[in-house]
């Protein structure tokens, strides 16, 4: 009789696991870690591959930082799911900071489970086909979908399309030592074209991540950004973001993260990127972490490491970018404790900007007291360029703090 129960609860299904990476980043408040939980939840249920599925054929089990589901209807289905899952994070993360963004890895395996009842009598899920479809999704890094061999075989079969996005990587080894093989799917609009990270090169990375920067604590005593509206048709604009930096901690620091979001579509090499340092030399690009339509995230090395409380330290970023949104947003991700100054030059045609605090917590946002003033020598307004056709404004906010955020519009 157990033995008959037991065959009842045995099911083969396919199984699409999803996590969000770097959820448990102390640096994000416990308010925008649930509203990534709450978007993905309602971009999974709004999605025509879930929300189309018969309830009685797939069974849902969620992780806290995800959640795993069984299809037990075709192959098809969770990689269906998973690049519908890619292309509305692309239109959600448009624009989006550092912070808000959200980022998912995706393992998808066909296999056999049980399902079980919980303590509250709910259905779950356990055995050999989710627990390797969650081992497949943790090879993965930012932006991976990633497929067993035996279901990206079965889908290979079913059509040319799963052919040509189906591609396969090197084989990994997981948990217990076991070997496995593994597709990765992508193509425009999703997936990850570069093969996931061995475990040996990820140990590798943070081993060599955590001999540089063991404990950096970095402060921008001093912040400047130059907004340029070249032109008030196109909205193209350039940047100039100035940092100084003071070091408190006992290491020194070799690099530094920037970060880029557009609210049009570019690659890395259209923003004409430009980075220097105070003695105006050009600090290399050493990695290129994201580079995706709207999200550009990447690294430069110093030439001189930056040591312990040394002072005139500092680095320049300059790109230019159409605004179609007519937009500029900065996220403090650290301390600024003396000054933060936004000058912004803008032509004939363009209203005086306004500029905004913002909660990322929950997206409001309030007008500053303090506005930028128009730029004046005496009674007479600076202009710039050849003719009076343009008009310099300056705002200036001191003892910021992180997690803070300012917006600056215009029309």
């Amino acid at each position: 009789m157990n033995y008959a129960k037991a065959d009842f609860n045995l099911i083969r299904a396919h199984f699409f696991f999803v996590d969000i990476v770097g959820l448990s980043d102390p640096s994000v408040s416990t308010r925008i870690q649930i509203k990534k939980i709450q978007t993905l939840n309602s971009i999974v249920m709004n999605s025509t591959s879930f929300r189309f599925i018969p309830k009685d054929t797939m069974l849902v089990l969620p992780t806290g930082d995800g959640m795993a589901i069984g299809f037990l209807q075709g192959p098809e289905l969770p990689l269906n799911l998973a690049i519908e899952i890619h292309r509305k994070l692309s239109k959600y993360n448009k624009a989006k900071i550092p912070a808000e963004i959200i980022r998912v890895r995706i393992g998808i395996h066909s296999g056999a489970a049980f399902v079980v009842d919980d303590v509250l009598n709910n259905r779950n899920i356990w055995g050999p086909g989710i627990i390797l479809a969650r081992r497949i999704m943790d090879v993965g890094d930012d932006g991976h979908i990633l497929l067993s061999s035996r279901i990206s075989e079965d889908l290979r079969e079913i059509s040319d399309y799963y052919k040509q996005i189906l591609r396969p990587v090197q084989k990994y080894t997981i948990k217990h030592g076991q070997t496995i093989s593994l597709y990765s799917a992508y193509d425009k609009g999703f997936g990850n074209p570069s093969p996931p990270a061995t475990k040996s090169s990820q140990d590798k990375t943070i081993r060599e991540k955590n001999s540089k920067y063991p404990s950096a604590v970095t402060i921008y005593p001093h912040m400047e950004v130059d907004i340029t509206i070249k032109s008030s048709k196109s909205q193209l604009v350039h940047y100039r973001r100035l940092y100084e930096i003071k070091n408190t901690s006992e290491n020194p620091i070799y690099e530094v993260v920037h970060g880029i979001a557009t609210d049009v579509e570019t690659n890395l090499s259209d923003l004409g990127i430009k980075v220097y340092d105070e003695d105006n030399m050009v600090l290399p690009i050493s990695n290129i972490l994201i580079d995706k339509p709207y999200q550009k995230e990447f690294t430069t090395v110093f030439n001189r490491p930056i040591e312990k409380l040394q002072k005139g330290r500092f680095y320049v970023l300059e790109y230019q970018v159409k605004e179609k949104e007519k937009y500029f947003e900065n996220h403090f991700g650290v301390d600024c404790n003396h000054k933060f100054v936004v000058t912004i030059d803008y032509p004939k045609g363009v209203s005086h900007p306004v500029v905004y605090e913002i909660n990322l917590e929950t997206e409001s946002k309030k007008r500053c007291r303090m506005q930028p003033r128009i730029v004046t020598n005496g009674r007479r307004i600076i202009t710039t360029g050849l003719n009076s056709n343009r008009t310099k404004a300056k705002w200036v906010k001191k003892d910021i703090s992180r997690g803070q955020c300012f917006g600056f519009e215009w029309k």
